[in-house]
């Protein structure tokens, strides 16, 4: 009867237990060794974890808006940085990023350019050779 009883515990608390989300690599969500950009008006920053998202809207050549979503570091690294006071609604970047594997308009963030011109770089493949795909 202890066995039994000991067996039931242990399955209702596997049954109650939350699922545990893994942590992926980057490589499986993005394609690391492709690049796209687009310029577009930034709607939202978001500090969640486990990453940063900005969302923006792209206007397309035959008048349309296409909404993306492009992630980045963690909030605290960003934040160790000062970053996070360089984005506010509204404005207007230039962003390269490696694309979703899934073809959707989401990617990873590699760099942003300004409208003054500045470009900050937020990932790159290479740590020896920032610039090199």
């Amino acid at each position: 009867m202890k066995k039994m009883f000991g067996l039931l515990a242990i399955v209702a608390l596997c049954l109650a237990a939350k699922p545990v989300v893994a942590h992926h690599a980057l490589q499986a969500e993005f394609d690391t060794a492709k690049r796209g950009e687009f310029t577009g008006t930034l709607t939202k920053f978001a500090l969640i974890n486990p990453h940063c998202r900005w969302f923006f809207e792209v206007k397309k050549a035959d008048g349309t808006v296409a909404k993306w979503e492009i992630t980045g570091a963690g909030p605290g690294a960003l934040r160790a940085n000062g970053m996070t006071r360089l984005f506010a609604s509204g404005q207007t970047l230039k962003v390269t990023y490696a694309p979703a594997r899934d073809g959707s308009n989401t990617g990873r963030v590699v760099t942003f350019t300004f409208p003054d011109g500045r470009t900050v770089t937020m990932y790159h493949e290479d740590p020896n050779n920032p610039n090199d795909l």
